[in-house]
């Protein structure tokens, strides 16, 4: 295990990434929270979050990585973060579609569709454990404002 330092406070989102079990359920908990608390302030951070997040992550995973030896830790869970900002950024006005994005975005981050795969399984260091999740985040992003539509 990484000693404890603010990089690892990071990618861990103030611990979160150390529960033993469904810690990227809980990451992307923690995004809900952080998105909904943007959504407070201003809309318009998520346009200034999402890529700010997104870089930071890169650096701190493979940070992260170099010190532990381990690939796409479970430990980093500041990917489903920027992923579920990404799955309800379009819907902050829905609370229910909200919560569906949640859901979706889950989904979307197990299973891993095809591009979220390829960087899943083939691009190395931190960029490939971020890009997989922006991958499940525009899935589910394009899907709950498809059922925004339709509801």
């Amino acid at each position: 295990m990484a000693k404890i330092n603010l990089n690892t406070m990071f990618v861990s989102v103030l611990g979160i990434g150390f529960i033993p079990f469904a810690s990227g359920t809980f990451g992307s908990l923690a995004g809900l929270v952080i998105g909904y608390l943007l959504n407070l302030l201003s809309y318009n951070l998520f346009f200034l979050f999402i890529p700010i997040l997104f870089i930071l992550g890169v650096i701190a995973s493979n940070t992260y990585q170099k010190l532990t030896g381990e690939k796409d830790s479970s430990v980093i869970v500041i990917d489903e973060v920027v992923g579920q900002l990404i799955a309800m950024m379009f819907v902050m006005d829905n609370l229910v579609l909200v919560f569906i994005s949640f859901i979706i975005f889950r989904i979307f981050d197990i299973l891993k569709p095809w591009p979220a795969s390829y960087a899943d399984k083939k691009m190395k260091g931190g960029f490939g454990v971020m890009l997989d999740d922006v991958f499940a985040g525009i899935y589910a992003s394009i899907s709950v404002c498809l059922i925004g539509s339709i509801l």
